[in-house]
């Protein structure tokens, strides 16, 4: 029959992939054939392969074609949230289509830039009826009930594979607890208590600041020669914020202006002479277009002069430092000298020390306690997150965050600065209390 020698490959490859995961040298070795092989049988664009990890939440392990893949790319973050969105959805063992139909709003938008129409998800099975990753499998055409069935017998070769290289505790452990079991009350209860969950938090300094201020910088390069406002002072829009030195803007504009007026007389002079002089008239064009160029140099020193006062482009407070701080102080094009920002409308400005981060997302709970009133908090919900840490005033590296006020929040005064306490996922205890050290470990000896 036609169809027949094409069935019997097939069967020949899923035998020897099968064959492949039993005698793989290594836990990695079996993740690599799952991730690549697997397509002999299951024709796929591109395969993914997710394990467990210690909080027992799916994550992104390997990808088919690469090497590596970041861990920040917008693609792997995209993969681990459509991973734990039809994780618990996905029995052991059986195969899975997922369309973009069954997709929630906030993950369609990556489906339709990196997947096909069709993807495929089968969890690796275990002997005990758990399960130790999966497979999620972006394939151009609806696979048929066939193939659904061959890759779900590849699925629990796969899974008892990775099951077996699963670490064993050594032979030194079980004799030693054999040798306390008078303790084993007190160790089980130390144990318990270890593994209790808790939420990971994070303690940052934090401050009051305005959502969507508008910053008001420098236009030109000059020295600050006077303030119009004081520092938090409510101000109109087109209200005068503060004045740059005119010394130099004023001179140049004066030179440039006389230098106008003389080529205007050198124009008339010439245009009378042109009547009566071909000379003249010939060089009246050459004195046209120097006036047109004193003319445009004069317009530009006058706005140039006009816009070493600045004024506040809309409604709100002026927030900036001392006026003294700022007087007298050379500045640059497009630096900043004051916010203008509505008290009505205000945010959660966090900086997060590097050595302090945690998983953080969207919708996180955040809490904020003022230093002028440490007994109440402030909820807020985390809106922003930087990807890369930067520099910050306190003299640290940190990542800048920001959060909105929960609903029914008493609206603080911009400015004011406390500590935020951030709020991660849940996390059992004992990694509460390791975490710093092994992280401390980790940095001195690389371990």
């Amino acid at each position: 029959m036609p169809n027949e020698e094409p069935r019997l490959q097939t069967l020949g490859n899923l035998l020897q992939i099968e064959q492949d995961a039993r005698q793989a040298e290594s836990e990695n070795a079996v993740e690599f054939i799952a991730v690549n092989d697997t397509a002999r049988v299951v024709p796929y664009r591109q395969g993914a392969l997710w394990r467990l990890g210690p909080d027992l939440r799916p994550a992104l392990k390997l990808v088919s074609g690469l090497a590596d893949l970041a861990g920040d790319s917008p693609y792997r973050q995209w993969l681990n949230r459509l991973i734990r969105e039809f994780f618990e959805r996905v029995p052991p063992g059986k195969a899975q289509i997922v369309t973009a139909d069954a997709l929630p709003e906030g993950l369609r938008d990556g489906w339709n830039e990196w997947m096909p129409a069709t993807v495929v998800l089968v969890a690796l099975p275990t002997p005990q009826g758990g399960s130790s990753g999966g497979l999620c499998l972006a394939v151009e055409e609806p696979p048929g009930e066939s193939d659904l069935a061959l890759l779900e017998r590849l699925s629990w070769a796969y899974g008892q594979a990775l099951w077996a290289w699963r670490p064993h505790p050594p032979a030194w452990r079980t004799w030693l607890l054999g040798a306390r079991r008078r303790k084993k009350r007190l160790w089980l209860l130390v144990a318990v208590a270890l593994s209790l969950p808790m939420r990971l938090t994070a303690l940052a300094p934090a401050e009051i600041s305005g959502k969507d201020a508008k910053l008001v910088a420098a236009p030109v390069d000059g020295v600050v020669a006077q303030f119009f406002v004081a520092p938090n002072q409510v101000v109109k829009a087109g209200t005068p914020l503060f004045a740059l030195d005119d010394t130099t803007f004023r001179n140049r504009n004066e030179v440039a202006e006389k230098s106008q007026a003389v080529a205007k007389a050198d124009q008339l002079r010439t245009m009378q002479k042109s009547f009566s002089d071909e000379a003249s008239k010939a060089e009246l064009a050459s004195l046209n277009a120097k006036f047109e160029e004193k003319s445009a140099e004069a317009q530009y020193t006058r706005d140039v002069l006009e816009r070493t006062k600045v004024s506040a482009p809309e409604a709100g407070i002026a927030v900036f430092s001392d006026p003294n701080d700022w007087l007298g102080k050379p500045v640059q094009t497009g630096e900043r000298i004051v916010q203008i920002a509505d008290p009505k409308r205000v945010q959660i400005t966090i900086n997060l020390p590097v050595d302090d981060a945690i998983a953080l997302e969207p919708g996180a709970e955040v809490k904020l306690y003022l230093n002028i009133s440490p007994l109440g908090a402030i909820d807020g919900v985390l809106a922003q997150a930087s990807y890369e840490p930067a520099p910050v005033a306190e003299g640290f590296v940190a990542y800048r965050l920001k959060a909105d006020l929960a609903p029914g929040q008493t609206l603080p005064r911009i400015g004011l600065k406390g500590t935020a306490k951030l709020y991660g996922h849940w996390a059992p205890l004992v990694y509460h209390i390791f975490r710093k050290p092994l992280a401390l470990l980790r940095r001195t000896l690389g371990v």
